[in-house]
């Protein structure tokens, strides 16, 4: 598993990555409060998993997320927020992060979320997540098998390994999920998964 931090506070840095150390094993870790260095480190590293300081300067932090899935699509993103404020909670969602930690979070959690982040699963804090719209967050509008592919969506899987469980093609997985997106009016995976998340 390799992790990148970037943080406004490089005391918080070395600090979560000694824990962090001490959690996984496994882990490869490394850290930077400077936008030049986190670059270098994600072309090293395309796939890595991005811990990011959400309570830097918005628009700073709303374009870093819009150049980071542009320059690497497969990179993951979880974000270390202060406040759960649900209008900011709600904008890091629309631009697909995979989770949201609080920041005073022990270090288990951080722990926990990376590792869910890395297999692929998605990650919020259920009480700053806002009130869901009733009519949005709706699962009687899908399909029994729609449905079904929101579930393992929500798991974590990706469309051939949904296709696999339900013995379909990544196709049909795709089209189903077009659709249950469609009917859900999401945008993406991340903002789907939730709401399953939300209605279970």
């Amino acid at each position: 598993m390799h992790v990148i931090m970037f943080d406004r506070q490089s005391i918080f840095i070395h600090g979560a990555i000694s824990s962090l150390r001490g959690l996984i094993p496994e882990l490869n870790i490394c850290g930077t409060s400077q936008a030049d260095e986190l670059w270098t480190f994600l072309s090293q590293s395309p796939t890595a998993t991005l811990l990011l300081d959400g309570n830097m300067n918005h628009e700073y932090c709303l374009w870093l997320l819009d150049e980071l899935a542009e320059r690497y699509p497969e990179a993951r993103v979880a974000v270390a927020l202060a406040q759960g404020k649900p209008d900011w909670v709600e904008t890091l969602v629309q631009r697909e992060v995979s989770a949201i930690v609080p920041r005073n979070a022990p270090a288990e959690m951080f722990a926990s979320v990376l590792q869910m982040v890395e297999s692929g699963m998605v990650c919020f804090p259920k009480k700053w997540l806002g009130s869901p719209s009733p009519v949005r967050h709706d699962l009687s509008c899908l399909s029994e098998r729609q449905r079904e592919v929101l579930r393992l969506l929500a798991e974590g899987g990706s469309n051939k390994e949904i296709g696999r469980a339900l013995n379909i093609s990544a196709g049909t997985v795709k089209a189903h999920l077009e659709t249950l997106f469609r009917r859900l009016e999401v945008k993406n995976r991340t903002q789907a998964a939730l709401i399953y998340t939300r209605a279970a």
